[in-house]
This record gives structure tokens, sequence and C-alpha cells, in this order.
């Protein structure tokens, strides 16, 4: 690949953006570079299971026209972006990652997607998922592995490995995720990129393949604070057609993301820094280090005294609610599920009704004490590691549950029980040279707030700037 073309794919979303509008860059050339880019790498990676290479086109050809006569749709027209396969996407095949929708083809985009289009984005394609997204490592036993690009042997993360793998590698500029427990930062941590689960209810859900309508949240993944920023933009915004959207003012997410972080107060939560290794441990007081030196002040708290189980609360209410959603393929079709899905499809339909109540009563106990340590101590954000590790190896065989042990001991879903907005940006690397992810957190909308402390954590830094070397 040319230099020009991979300062092209490497382009930000807002620099990208900057050229269209100033008519120095087409999206054609950029769409075309990014096509071409899935096309050289993706053999390794496996990011995508469907390239829509002659829509991509058309749109781009789109862009080009609007951008020519001067009527961009805003920031994002023309810019090539993936789309985690459990988004509904007219006339293209979504499979939620299951063989039971291997030729599903939805009549209708869902919302996110139509709102990408509606502001003129470009899509390129579907990527990899975990299976009916339930799972942390997207060792897709229908579609294969998706592979990390920084060491192929490992995982990308999950559910929106996909997402993650293209962004790392130039194969988009922007992607969507869904989070029920860290599908999306899990992925942003194990690559090196930044992604954003917002406040709950900010993004609608319809036409996403429902994991858990407690937990679920949609939301943007780039290689950027700002670039998520600009994408949320898009994405936000009341839709009657999801139950559980927010009928809440919209704002710009870029509006005061170059205010800084002087004067606000940042706490680390010790008991989610428990299972990280050394490394994400160093890397995490190293990031403390650069907030006080841009004037936070850092201090710590400990909201979650007193309650160990957390982490089962959210496998409870997850796994009965997907059963639910899932029940008709599960008793009509099993085969079309891999036997690790199904597995835990199976937990959830042997909950007892009043665990699953009880789960669901300790959710909101949890979300009101989670909003009140940062309201009552006056708190900014919380800081924790993303991920306890760092990727861990692929297994070999796809069909059973092969997350180890300490990757699981995590902080991400306590912010889906809270519905908090909930960054992960890229923070250092390991020994091994894999990235490490800095986990920032807000009171239930704040998440302007949360994208500008994580916006000048990366001016101040240039982890997300880097490149993994395979493919650099």
């Amino acid at each position: 690949m040319t230099t020009v073309m991979n300062d092209l794919i490497y382009l930000s979303i807002a620099d990208a953006g900057a050229e269209i509008e100033a008519r120095r860059l087409s999206p054609v050339d950029l769409t075309k570079a990014t096509l071409d880019r899935i096309e050289a790498t993706d053999d390794r990676l496996n990011s995508y299971v469907l390239v829509m290479r002659e829509s991509a086109l058309a749109e781009a050809e789109a862009a080009a026209a609007r951008a020519r006569a001067q009527s961009r749709l805003g920031p994002l027209d023309g810019i090539p972006m993936g789309i985690k396969d459990i988004y509904d996407t007219a006339g293209a095949v979504t499979t939620n990652g299951t063989g039971a929708h291997r030729f599903r083809v939805p009549i209708a985009d869902c919302t996110p997607v139509a709102r990408l289009r509606a502001a003129g984005a470009v899509i390129v394609g579907k990527t990899n998922t975990h299976e009916l997204a339930m799972g942390g490592t997207t060792n897709n036993v229908h579609y294969g592995p998706t592979h990390n690009p920084w060491m192929l042997d490992r995982i990308p993360g999950g559910s929106s490995g996909g997402s993650g793998s293209a962004l790392a590698t130039g194969q988009a500029m922007g992607a969507l995720g869904t989070d029920t427990g860290g599908s999306i930062r899990g992925p942003a941590s194990y690559c090196g990129i930044s992604g954003i689960k917002p406040t709950y209810g900010l993004s609608s859900r319809a036409g996403v393949a429902a994991l858990s309508h407690t937990l679920d949240h949609t939301g943007p993944m780039a290689r950027s604070a700002l670039d998520c920023a600009l994408i949320l933009n898009a994405l936000q915004g009341y839709d009657p057609l999801d139950l559980d959207s927010a009928d809440h003012p919209t704002e710009d997410f870029t509006a005061g993301i170059d205010g800084g972080v002087r004067g606000m107060t940042l706490a680390v939560i010790p008991s989610m820094t428990a299972f990280a290794t050394p490394d994400v441990r160093a890397a995490l007081e190293a990031s403390v280090a650069t907030f006080e030196a841009l004037g936070a002040r850092v201090t710590t708290i400990e909201p979650l005294a007193g309650i160990d189980d957390y982490r089962g609360m959210v496998q409870c209410i997850a796994s009965v609610e997907a059963n639910d959603y899932n029940e008709a393929i599960v008793n009509q079709d099993p085969p079309t599920i891999g036997a690790a899905v199904r597995a835990r499809l199976a937990v959830g339909q042997a909950t007892p009704a009043y665990l699953y109540a009880r789960a669901l009563d300790a959710r909101k106990m949890l979300e009101r004490r989670m909003e009140r340590a940062l309201a009552d101590n006056g708190i900014d954000a919380y800081l924790v590691p993303t991920t306890p590790v760092t990727a861990f190896p692929i297994d070999p065989d796809a069909d059973r549950d092969e997350t180890p042990a300490p990757a699981r001991n995590g902080a991400m879903g306590v912010f889906n029980v809270s519905r908090q907005p909930s960054m992960s940006i890229p923070n250092g690397f390991d020994s091994e040279g894999l990235p490490t992810g800095l986990l920032i957190s807000g009171r239930q909308w704040t998440d302007a707030k949360v994208l500008r402390i994580a916006h000048a954590f990366q001016q101040a830094t240039d982890f997300h700037t880097k490149r993994p070397p395979l493919f650099a």
C-alpha cells in the first residue's frame, strides 16, 4: 500500500471531514482506499462478514456530489464506516452472528443506521460479532474468529470485535458497536481504539438484535474521543420505536470537548483494579499522573463496598432476557446456534423467576449507589482499567466458553448496570506490545463530560495514534 493511501485510511473523521469540506479530498477516493485496505488485510483479520463495495461506492459518489455542490450533510458525510452485524441494514444480510440468520435480509434499516445514512456516512460493510452478541471474544463458530491486529493469535475482544479490529487497521474510520456488559469497551481496550457506551436510552436500539433490554446500549467506536463525539451527535435523539429511548434534549458533544480537566475531581475505584495485571496497573497509574499534570485532582472512592455479586447480576439478567429473545430458535432449530452460546441461553432458561426479579431490584440499587457516590462527593468521573488483562489467545475450539477467569473480573459490566456513560481509550501497552485501556465513566447524561475528559487525555498522549506494526 502506498504511503498516500496509508495516510488516507488513518485520517481521523474530523480531519477527513475537513478535507472533504475544503474539496481537497474526494469521498470516492477515501472509500476506495478503505475498501482496498479491507481487501488487502481481511484475509488475516476477518473483521468483516460482508463487504458492501457496490453500495458503498454509490454512497460515496453521492457524498462527492454534495461536497461539490457545497451542500454536505455534516461532518460524517462521505466517511467510511463499519456496522456490527446485529444492526439491521436494508437489503443486506444481517446474521446476528448466528447460523440461524445466515440468509436473513432486513427490509429496513435499524434506527442507528438510518441516522448515519441521513448524516451521509458511507456504509462499507458488516463487521463480525460474537454469536448473538453473547460473548467477549468474537471467536465465532459460524463465521470464523476475528483476529487482533496487534497480535494475530489473540482475541480482539467481543462482542464488537470486528468493529474494533477494523478501526485499528484502517478498514473503517468509524463503526457501530453494542454493549451489554462491555462489548464496545472491551474491543476498544484490546485493539487500542476508542469507544463509548452512552447513557442508557441516549442512542436508539430499534432494529438492533436484542440481547438484554435491561442492559443493552448502542454506541460509537472510532480511533479518538473526538471522532466518537461526532458519531454520537448523529446517533442521539428520542425514538418512539425503542421503548427505552429517553426523550432527552439533544446536544453537540463536540461543543466543549476542548475544555480540559483543570479543576475536575476524578476517582479511582480500588476494588476495580484488584485483578489487574502489573502492566495494566502501571498504565492506570501513569494515566492518573497525566490527569494530575493537566490540573485534575485524583482521589479514590469505593462505591461498591459490600457488593460482590454485580458480575453475577449482569449474567443473570442478560441470560434470562437473551433466552427470551431467542427462545424460538433454541426450541425449533438448536443446531443453528453454537454449543457454547446454547449453554449460556440454557442458563437463562433454567433461572428461577425470583432470582431474575431480585437481580432487577439489585440493579436499581447499584445504579442509585453509583450515581450518588459521584454526586455526593463532587466527583466528575470514575477512572478504572477497562480490562484487567490484555488480549489473550484465541481458543482453537470456538464452540466452548474460552474466556479465562482473570478476564472475567473486569469492571465494565457495572456501568451497564448503573446505566452511566462509560468510555474506553487506549492508555499504554504491556510488555508484549499489546494495548491497555482506561475506562472513564460519569453520571448519567454527562456523556459530553466523559468525552471531554477522554479528549483531554488524548491531547496530552499519543496512544490513540499508534498503529499495529503488522499493518502499519
